[in-house]
């Protein structure tokens, strides 16, 4: 049975020690920047540095979040900050970025790299595709079930990292846009602003409200999984990830333990493992949303959500009683100290918090009182009889966890052996021994003598050598060889021990891998790679000719294919030009939803349709004659028909996605969409060609080169990108096949979990729905009267819409002298009626670039635009970008 990594969350240098003290193997925590916890403290260079060497003389690792999406002009100070955690011994980075990735893997190939969870891995092909690009580890997606996780470990060697408690995403990490589209707050760049844990109202397609009042539909409870460490080890999960970077201290520090002790425990006796009510109430109290095993069963449905409140519940203290005077009774349902902290959920004002000064009993003042006893209390004013009452924080608890690591008596240290030689006329000897067999021997710097009175005796050693201070290290073991009486002055001493501890501790410091190369080898190859031209160089660009491609000539990565065939694709990939002017056209693309949708697109004059791989709730599947017509209508309109894999898939389906691959290779498809890691493992896998999706994440030039080497033939790029960032991405990727999405009401978030099924269908643990999803069109209203369309798929995975359409028919000149090759309208929500006059919309604008007329049709298209988005348009990012 192999023993797990626990992995603790720091957000500040106080949490890194309370981590640490409490039982934590690793560490992870962020720099001021490049980070997806910008709100925490983190650490400066400084810090990070002392961080480290802290936690490495205690035997701790370090793992340094660099985990945000990255434009080209950050990538070169993104790449100086992992030459420097590289320096500084750092254990590991934890990285999104697909570029970053590729131009650490060329210029620091040695730097242990672990996939975010922001890599939407949920499947063993997206993890063999990380552990192809030479990634230690992966942390799997908070969504998958302990069947998922086991099927990806028997297939795969990369270790795999799970998050066991704390705060829950709603949407799949990575596919979230709700912060962002709304609020500019991009969760991809580290400043979600956390729009899920606010209320919204389940309304019917005519906006009435389905439910009473708003409610937090979109917060989660956390998750808790103690009593599931067996399973978890059981399933192959090699390192225990607590979240929490935001958490203070006493929390990562209660938490910490918790996991530490049940670890252990379980390691050393898993016949009788068990763990207590109280070990669970312990955890609850420093903090909870209510607690849910997440997805690990399986479909909890709505025991996943915390419906009633997004903040700490706490423990569930008892209500109020009568009041006599200005003190209510309650009878305890868990103790009770002076100085805890109290939640009143008052039946008028919503919840009311407060400190407990006064505590009676039998009319006596008292300091505490058990679990059962009945007490009196001063309540907030509005209580009411009835009104619950939580218990938020425990002094007692808080004050027994801060000395865990602020007194140095209470850390847990290294044991030490120390060897002792000393004889009359010689120098004292001491030798240090740690328990991973570093020595270091010292000498005095005097001779040792005959004792007269009081000679040295292992005692007297013990007492002097075990003064070992605020080192985190203990005197375990004491050997003494004495010829003789002798002595040498206990200054003596004590200089040979302060001298020994230093020199161990370097010699355990150095003992951690330093895993860059020197810094001019660093600085050129850095130089090689940053400088526009030779990094075009020493990428393969596409020759937009029919035929074949050769990929793998930047072969950094190792992921190349040979001969990869390619078809007329990249025949049709260069932007059209207006013989009358120098005007750049790029190809109208339609994302669309089902078979009727792409017949639709094509009759309308689309150039490129692309066929959704999802099933929505309510369609029928396209089967394999549907797919032959719809590709033979598509040449016949000179244009090309691009079905997609889904979006993202657990691994139990992955027997069904290399179905639906094999049955699109055998219509005769010539280029797949995909839109995750998984999907880049299988088109290899295959030898089938790809476009790139914008659930990739493409945020720079060095993520579509390489891109472009791992076999893809375009990318489209993320829609989280402004117009200068476009612009200069384009400028370092010239030749490359891009695109763009300029229209269309993307989807904010992906979710396993279904609103409709929890909140209309009696989803539950261990309960079936009844698929209210079948039976009509939703949505999510919020408290500003905005209405967020829902779709399900045939999957159950809920998708929660923009209420305002993202519109740019109207820019469309500024767009086209981007040098896109594409530009793509996102449909794949919208019925026929809708998508045909869009897509003739577009096409008409297009043509007119250049043209006199330009400006009336862009114009005319604009006030079309705006009359097929009922709740308004928006223009995403392209001009305000994201934070």
């Amino acid at each position: 049975m192999h023993k797990p990594e626990l992995m603790a969350p720091a957000g500040n240098p106080e949490t890194l020690k309370a981590a640490i003290a409490n039982g934590a193997d690793a560490v992870y925590l962020g720099g001021q920047q490049f980070n997806a916890r910008a709100g925490a403290a983190n650490f400066d260079r400084e810090q990070m540095v002392a961080a480290i060497e802290y936690a490495h003389e205690r035997d701790c690792r370090i793992y340094v979040t660099v985990n945000i999406l990255l434009a080209d002009e950050e990538l070169p100070a993104a790449l100086d900050y992992l030459y420097f955690l590289g320096e500084a011994r750092a254990d590991g980075i934890i990285v999104q970025d697909l570029g970053l990735v590729a131009l650490a893997r060329r210029i620091l190939p040695e730097l242990p790299l672990i996939g975010s969870t922001q890599m939407t891995i949920t499947n063993a092909a997206g993890a063999r595709y990380l552990q192809g690009l030479g990634f230690q580890r992966v942390v799997l997606g908070r969504e998958l079930s302990l069947a998922d996780i086991s099927a990806i470990s028997r297939q795969v060697k990369i270790e795999l990292e799970a998050f066991v408690h704390g705060a829950l995403c709603f949407s799949y990490s990575g596919q979230c846009l709700l912060s962002s589209m709304v609020g500019g707050r991009s969760g991809n760049r580290g400043r979600c602003a956390q729009p899920c844990r606010l209320a919204y109202t389940l309304v019917d397609e005519n906006g009435r409200p389905l439910e009473a009042k708003p409610e937090h539909l979109l917060s989660t409870r956390d998750l808790y999984t103690l009593d599931r460490v067996p399973a978890l080890l059981a399933a192959g999960v090699g390192a225990f990830k607590i979240e929490g970077r935001l958490r203070r201290p006493e929390y990562v520090a209660v938490v910490t333990r918790a996991y530490r002790r049940i670890i252990d425990r379980y390691l050393a006796d898993p016949e009788g493992f068990a763990v207590s009510p109280a070990e669970g109430e312990e955890v609850a109290q420093i903090f909870n949303r209510d607690f849910t095993p997440g997805y690990l069963a399986g479909d909890p449905g709505a025991d996943l959500m915390g419906y009633g409140r997004p903040s700490n519940r706490g423990l569930y203290l008892g209500r109020a009683g009568q009041r006599q005077g200005g003190r209510w009774q309650v009878h305890l349902e868990a103790p009770l100290s002076r100085g805890d902290g109290l939640d009143v959920w008052v039946s008028r004002g919503g919840h009311q918090g407060m400190v407990v000064h006064h505590l009676w009993q039998e009319g006596r003042e008292i300091a505490t009182a058990p679990a059962g006893a009945t007490v009196a209390l001063e309540l907030p004013p509005a209580t009411r009889p009835g009104d619950r009452i939580f218990k938020t924080s425990d002094a007692g608890l808080l004050e027994e966890i801060r000395r865990t690591y602020t007194l140095p008596r209470e850390e847990p240290r290294v044991p030490l052996t120390m060897t002792v030689r000393a004889r009359p006329g010689a120098p004292l000897e001491l030798e240090v021994r740690d328990p991973g067999g570093r020595r270091v021997t010292v000498q005095t710097g005097v001779a040792a003598a005959v004792a007269k009175r009081h000679p040295l005796d292992k005692a007297t050693l013990s007492s002097q050598l075990g003064r070992l201070g605020n080192t985190p290290y203990k005197l375990e073991h004491l050997e003494a060889t004495l010829e003789g009486p002798v002595m040498v002055p206990l200054s003596e001493l004590n200089r040979v021990r302060r001298e020994a501890i230093t020199l161990l501790r370097e010699e355990r410091l150095q003992a951690w891998p330093r895993r860059v190369p020197d810094r001019e080898t660093f600085r050129a190859a850095r130089e090689r790679y940053l400088t526009r031209g030779v990094l075009v160089e020493a990428t393969a660009t596409p020759q937009l000719v029919a035929g074949e491609r050769q990929a793998g000539a930047f072969t950094g990565n190792g992921r190349g294919r040979k001969g990869a065939a390619v078809g007329g694709s990249l025949a049709r990939a260069t932007p059209a030009l207006n013989p009358c002017t120098t005007q750049v056209r790029p190809g109208l693309a339609v994302a669309v939803g089902d078979g009727d949708g792409a017949r639709t697109a094509l009759e309308a004059g689309a150039r490129r349709v692309y066929l959704a791989g999802e099933v929505w709730q309510g369609k029928k599947p396209l089967d394999a004659s549907g797919l032959r017509e719809l590709l033979a209508l598509a040449r016949e309109k000179g244009a090309e028909l691009i079905p997609a894999l889904p979006r993202l898939w657990h691994e139990e389906e992955t027997r069904l996605v290399n179905r639906h691959l094999e049955q699109l290779r055998a219509a005769g498809a010539g280029l797949i969409l995909v839109a995750n890691p998984g999907g880049l493992e299988l088109l290899q896998q295959h030898h089938l060609t790809g476009w790139g999706d914008y659930p990739l994440n493409v945020f720079n030039a060095a993520a579509v080169k390489d891109l472009i080497d791992a076999g893809l033939v375009g990318v489209t790029l993320s829609p989280e990108l402004n117009l200068e960032q476009l612009r200069e991405l384009r400028a370092r990727t010239v030749g490359l096949p891009l695109e763009a999405i300029v229209h269309g009401s993307l989807p904010l978030m992906v979710s396993a979990h279904c609103v409709l099924g929890a909140r209309l269908g009696g989803k539950k643990t261990g309960r079936a729905c009844t698929a209210p999803c079948r039976r009509g069109y939703y949505g999510l209203k919020d408290r500003l009267g905005l209405v967020f369309p829902i779709a399900t798929d045939r999957q159950c995975r809920f998708y929660l819409y923009n209420p305002k359409e993202m519109s740019l028919v109207d820019h469309l000149a500024a767009i086209a002298a981007l040098g896109l090759n594409w530009v793509r309208l996102e449909a794949r929500e919208k019925p026929p009626g809708y998508i045909r006059r869009l897509t003739g919309l577009y096409r008409e604008a297009l043509a007119a670039l250049g043209t006199k007329e330009e400006s009336r049709i862009l114009a005319a298209a604009a006030r079309e635009a705006e009359d097929l988005a009922p709740a308004g348009i928006t223009r995403g990012h392209y001009f305000r970008g994201v934070i």
